[in-house]
């Protein structure tokens, strides 16, 4: 049995993986339904990679474990699905499968009970003329299945990435701040996963390298594998809180309202006032619900009237913020002398926050005013 360095990398992977799994299923957090949905999808890693091992290793596992050969295989199809029902379960207020999601399974399942029958529900030596011929599937199906499987892998990763940048927007009109609300670990699984598979890609499309260069991208795929498992734990070890998911907000779309222009016009006379003399944007936590309890406009029809001068909420309140800020920069002599000292009075949390709201409304960014003291309006 000949082993290369790329062997020994997946086989650490591979137990890896298996380590990660029980600490998912058993971790007591609030999100058990993703944890555990992520944990199958690393399980699901984990198998295909004994069954890649598994034909590397050939003689050995032909000689004395052939009923290794083709178990991981059809896990690979659960790749996708797993990947965006955990998404999608991180970002809702779901804590269970609903029925209908169950579908996703339906191509795994297929799969896999095809293989049972065909092929692991046999003796040794039938399995073994199996993996010798190379026969398991007839005519073009398995190039279809391999094509259909990674096709489908590309679908659920774009879908994925759709729900958390839909989820991105929504929380931008409900809320002033959105810093608290860190979506970077699903763009780390996301774009981790989807450069994997891109190398994968690579690999197997035929004419996409020369024969030389063959082992470029299955190298590459190898090392995003190991770092992305790595990098994972490192982060769970440091922050056992990762798994206890997105705080979740309920952003389900309400019913749009028409307010009647006079109404609407008392509305925004009210919310004007409300927020000169009040400055209830200084508030870091302000929320669309917050300013409706204040002003006694109802959360619908706050929400219309924002949103028929601005994009969302988000937008409305650090407007406000800016311009105060810029009126604290302005102030002759200057009581305050630095840019963070401002941040935190007008309500930011964080530098870059003000910095990108400050130019989106002035055109500049706060060290530029800063320095040249010049006036904007916007």
């Amino acid at each position: 049995m000949n082993l290369n360095i790329l062997d020994v990398v997946l086989i650490i992977l591979f137990f890896q993986l298996l380590t990660l799994v029980p600490y998912l299923i058993f971790y007591n957090g609030k999100r058990q339904l993703s944890n555990k949905i992520f944990a199958g999808f690393l399980l699901a890693k984990a198998l295909c990679i004994s069954n890649f091992l598994s034909f590397r290793l050939y003689d050995y596992t032909y000689s004395y474990f052939p009923h290794l050969f083709y178990f991981g295989s059809s896990f690979t199809i659960l790749w996708g699905p797993l990947l965006y029902l955990y998404t999608k379960s991180l970002l809702s207020n779901e804590n269970k499968l609903k029925t209908v999601e169950l579908l996703h399974f339906i191509p795994f399942l297929t799969h896999f009970l095809y293989l049972l029958v065909i092929f692991h529900f046999h003796n040794a030596e039938y399995k073994r003329d199996i993996i010798s011929s190379g026969i398991l599937f007839p005519g073009n199906l398995k190039s279809i299945i391999y094509t259909g499987i990674q096709f489908s892998i590309l679908v659920y990763v774009i879908l994925a990435f759709c729900l958390v940048i839909r989820y991105h927007k929504s929380i931008k009109k409900i809320f002033s701040n959105i810093d608290r609300i860190n979506l970077n670990w699903m763009y780390f699984v996301l774009f981790g996963f989807f450069l994997k598979w891109g190398f994968d890609m690579w690999y197997v499309i035929p004419g996409l390298a020369a024969k030389w260069q063959s082992a470029i991208p299955l190298i590459l795929s190898r090392i995003t594998l190991f770092a992305f498992i790595n990098i994972m734990i490192f982060k769970v070890l440091k922050h056992p809180s990762i798994f206890t998911g997105i705080e979740r907000f309920d952003i389900r779309k309400q019913k749009r309202l028409s307010l009647s222009e006079s109404l609407k016009s008392q509305y925004q006379n009210m919310l004007e006032t409300y927020m000169k003399e009040e400055k209830l944007y200084m508030n870091p936590d302000i929320s669309l619900k917050t300013l409706s309890e204040k002003t006694g406009i109802p959360s619908r029809s706050l929400s219309e009237v924002i949103n028929s001068t601005f994009q969302n909420f988000y937008d409305f309140i650090n407007h406000y913020r800016v311009k105060e800020s810029v009126r604290l920069f302005s102030e002759e002599p200057e009581r305050y002398k630095t840019i963070l000292e401002v941040l935190y009075e007008v309500g930011f949390n964080n530098k870059g926050s003000f910095n990108n709201a400050f130019k989106k409304f002035t055109g500049i960014t706060p060290r530029e005013y800063k320095s040249y003291k010049k006036l904007v309006r916007y």
